[in-house]
């Protein structure tokens, strides 16, 4: 007797999107996600996908401390609605198969590249791989896709505790990719490409070290000492002047290692360009390292 093939996931075709506004689509066709509050607790199961998420716990990050008197009752409900968009198909009162319920808890049934979120956790994840297998540029497209997929803040359009906090942890984590493809354009020798982003994100996130590094490296590979010397007193004296601290033990050895090597003749234009006679320049991790640590080796191979 054959064989019965295995029925399709309920969750087959569906994806999502959270690195922008709260989308999404079945089988291609977006979905419309009604309130804002709707949306919101649709973001939070796809933020939390395959882990129950505690009705309270709903309320509690959608609303906070706005006063709500039927919370779980209107939980319950969106619950519904979104039974019905997602799993529209689905016979009445029959198991759902993508918005179970555990308990007093609810959790979304997706697969990992379901999500926009998702895909990109998958795409550092191939990177970091492709890296330590000696393939930079193949990390580097994999990373700039990635990074191409968010279209504007994360969770555009809805609100409360929870997603205020997940939206803060979003952009942390997509600035943490940022810094790991410049690293690795670097590695690829793209120095003079990688310098416009990073003049424009010191100035946006001026207490971030470890793109301070990455700027003045991709200066001193572009024959710019004197620029890279100016960038780390730039550093310097907004991390003085706004926080009462000195540069970290990664700037000061990136510092160091441009002040051993400047008295060295500069080299032919070129975003590839190293100064002959002049050693790379290396960075190994980033941001406050232990000061007791030996300067590392300058050389530009391997930029965490």
């Amino acid at each position: 007797m054959s064989a019965t093939p295995d029925a399709p996931s309920p969750a087959a075709g569906l994806t999502f999107e959270v690195l922008g506004e709260v989308r999404c689509w079945r089988d291609g066709v977006e979905l419309p996600l009604g309130a804002p509050r709707m949306r919101a607790v649709l973001a939070v199961l796809v933020l939390r996908a395959g882990t129950p998420v505690g009705r309270d716990v709903l309320v509690d990050g959608v609303w906070g401390d706005a006063p709500v008197a039927d919370g779980v009752n209107l939980v319950q409900a969106y619950v519904s609605k979104l039974r019905r968009l997602l799993e529209p198909d689905r016979p009445p009162r029959s198991p759902t198969g993508v918005l179970t319920r555990i308990g007093s808890s609810y959790r979304l049934v997706a697969a990992p590249g379901a999500s926009d979120l998702g895909r990109f956790h998958h795409a550092r994840a191939e990177a970091r791989e492709l890296r330590a297998a000696g393939r930079p540029a193949a990390a580097e497209r994999v990373l700039a896709e990635a990074l191409g997929n968010w279209r504007c803040p994360p969770l555009t359009g809805v609100g409360g505790p929870l997603l205020d906090a997940e939206r803060v942890r979003l952009a942390e984590l997509r600035l943490a990719a940022v810094e790991e493809q410049t690293a690795v354009a670097l590695e690829v020798g793209a120095h003079a490409d990688v310098v416009p982003a990073l003049m424009s994100l010191t100035a946006e996130h001026p207490y971030r070290e470890r793109l301070w590094e990455l700027l003045m490296v991709a200066l001193y590979r572009c024959s710019r000492q004197g620029d890279a010397l100016a960038a780390y007193r730039r550093a310097g004296q907004v991390l003085l002047d706004d926080l009462g601290l000195e540069p970290g033990p990664g700037l000061r050895r990136v510092h160091e290692a441009i002040l051993a090597g400047a008295a060295v003749a500069g080299a032919p234009d070129g975003p590839a360009a190293v100064p002959p006679g002049r050693p790379p320049l290396t960075l190994v991790g980033g941001g406050r390292r232990d000061p007791s640590a030996p300067l590392p080796a300058r050389s530009l191979t391997r930029i965490p």
